[in-house]
């Protein structure tokens, strides 16, 4: 069934290919062939010239060879970065860059699994329902590539994201809504040292707003950030510009918007205050979801876990991940985690035991009763 050494040289491959967000045309031509090697049918759809990318989603779907749920793997194909030559070696069972970029496990290694799976369905007569496997593209960048998704026609019963950081076996069952904030202040200029107090320094102005906000972690379902912040032109010039772009997160929706609203007020009233003036757009990147644990797709897949030994963990996360975008269309889906730690850093790791439990939970999951 699963190859030990088989998963490790899909993900070292995978690993070396540059796949930034919108630049996905390599690995995206690297899966088309490898399933094209197994008499796969793969299918590419248009939402790379839709956002400005050179690729879009690939789709294969794998016929059932019984009676079974149909089932849904997704994994996006695009990496943070740094990501240009990634150099890939495994110490003490533990795969890891050389340390001047990332590994690219987030989501490498869920594509890792999906590609696995599709090699032991090919080469054996193992009992399942239909499968279908997703890549998309632009996660990091938005979930733009889940955003164009078509999944009208899949009669899906499950759709499983591999893309939650940790040990394999976690389940999240909750992931936050967000709103996020495009501010711009208008001061106006004037020399800061002959004319300083004729002057409205927007920099000023959205530092004041800052500093009345409430950050970080609000409470266990809420977080808000400041994450850049851009102004002015001269050190001698007082600022007549300056753009503020944060964001709020809950996992509850009442939640959001009142913390939404106590930022879009600092923003005002910091305005008020310097007698500068603000515009302030506010928009939903994605919306939040919430199961329980007695969800027939949560249920499968705590059953799927015991199966081979992994204790299932029911847990909440504080990012986006297409998960979001699936239950918004209205695709029930959880994320289950894919065995990566520290993603997005230069330090991240992937045990090789957990990639290959990872590949092992897909053949679970999709197992016939």
């Amino acid at each position: 069934m699963v190859d030990e050494g088989r998963v490790l040289r899909i993900f070292e491959n995978l690993a070396s290919i540059y796949s930034p967000s919108y630049n996905e045309r390599a690995i995206a031509d690297h899966i088309t062939s490898y399933l094209s090697a197994l008499s796969y049918l793969t299918f590419e759809d248009e939402t790379g010239s839709s956002i400005k990318g050179n690729t879009g989603n690939i789709h294969v779907t794998i016929p059932g060879t019984a009676d079974g749920p149909c089932i849904l793997f997704a994994a996006h194909i695009d990496t943070v970065e740094p990501a240009q030559g990634v150099k890939v070696f495994v110490e003490d069972g533990l795969i890891k860059s050389k340390g001047d970029t990332i590994l690219g496990a987030d989501d490498k290694a869920g594509v890792t699994a999906m590609l696995e799976l599709a090699t032991v369905l090919a080469a054996t007569t193992f009992a399942h329902g239909p499968v279908h496997l997703v890549f998309t593209v632009a996660e990091e960048v938005g979930l733009k590539g889940a955003k164009y998704l078509d999944l009208d026609d899949k009669n899906l019963d499950y759709a499983y994201v591999l893309d939650a950081n940790g040990k394999v076996g976690l389940i999240n069952v909750k992931a936050p809504y967000q709103d996020s904030f495009e501010v711009e202040f208008i001061g106006k200029a004037a020399h800061a040292g002959i004319a300083p107090e004729t002057g409205i320094n927007a920099i000023v102005a959205a530092s004041k707003a800052i500093s009345m906000m409430k950050l970080g972690r609000i409470d266990s379902e809420t977080t808000a950030n400041v994450g850049t912040i851009e102004g002015g032109i001269a050190g001698n010039i007082v600022a007549e510009r300056a753009k503020v772009f944060a964001e709020s997160r809950s996992i509850s929706i009442e939640k959001l918007q009142q913390q939404s609203r106590h930022m879009v007020e600092c923003f005002n009233a910091a305005a008020e205050e310097t007698g500068a003036s603000v515009n302030i757009v506010q928009y939903r990147p994605y919306e939040g979801y919430s199961l329980t644990e007695d969800e027939p797709i949560v249920a499968r897949a705590i059953s799927a876990m015991k199966s081979i030994g992994i204790e299932p963990v029911i847990t909440h996360t504080g990012g986006g991940s297409d998960t979001n975008v699936f239950n918004a269309k209205g695709v029930v889906a959880v994320n289950l985690s894919m065995g990566a730690e520290n993603v997005h850093g230069k330090d991240e790791f992937l045990p090789v035991a957990e990639l290959v439990k990872l590949s092992e939970l897909l053949l679970a999951l999709i197992r016939s009763p």
